[in-house]
């Protein structure tokens, strides 16, 4: 697959991550040690073969550092944002396997339209969620993804309430370099990123987790 726009290089993803997972490791133990090791090169290889695209060079350099993150423990409870929930609306990193089973549950729910870059206006995000590569969910059935269709919005990162009805969905950052450090900067100032900001929180069991109160 081709693309029209310059892909910004790993080092900036890279100074990204590592901003923000310095400040998990300091300000939210729980949810750093939540990280899993990378994926590797084999399990990145075998979702592209299953994707049928190649992912974009900040997914990978993501997956090459962490494979998604631990899956929650159940003795939180329901009401509980375990550790690795530390992204806005409580999001959770995928790991190589959920991203395939997530992108084709997708491509099945929604009708898939051949992705026209110069049609963007007048065609739906969800018409080409066969290019959507899913990074993250929430425990609400919606999905934080990056757009994978040739043209202008290549590499965008969009957030989609699925399970609420909601099929336009929202524009989070440019790229995954941009959300990264949009995030990292909000938990360090304290200022909202869009319309959410953070707070720790702390948790009967003697942990923490952030907190992303939606302002209204």
């Amino acid at each position: 697959m081709t693309h029209t726009r310059t892909v910004p290089d790993e080092v900036s993803f890279e100074r990204a991550w590592q901003r923000l997972a310095g400040w998990l490791a300091i300000h939210s133990p729980a949810d750093h040690a939540a990280l899993r090791p990378g994926a590797t090169g084999e399990q990145i290889a075998d979702l592209e073969r299953g994707l049928g695209f190649r992912l974009h060079p900040q997914i990978r350099a993501l997956l090459s550092r962490h494979n998604g993150v631990t899956d929650p423990r159940p003795e939180y409870g329901p009401d509980f944002f375990p550790a690795g929930s530390f992204l806005p609306l409580g999001h959770r990193l995928l790991d190589t396997d959920r991203i395939l089973t997530r992108h084709r549950s997708f491509a099945k729910i929604f009708k898939n339209d051949e992705c026209d870059p110069t049609d963007r206006d007048e065609q739906p995000l969800y018409a080409h969620a066969h290019l959507w590569v899913p990074l993250a969910l929430p425990n609400d059935g919606g999905v934080l993804f990056m757009d994978h269709c040739p043209g202008p919005t290549y590499g965008r990162i969009y957030e989609m309430g699925v399970g609420s009805g909601d099929i336009g969905g929202s524009l989070w950052a440019t790229d995954l370099t941009n959300l990264v450090t949009s995030v990292a900067a909000s938990l360090e100032t304290g200022q909202p990123f869009r319309y959410f900001a953070p707070k720790t929180l702390h948790h009967a069991s003697g942990r923490h987790r952030i907190h992303w109160r939606v302002l209204t």
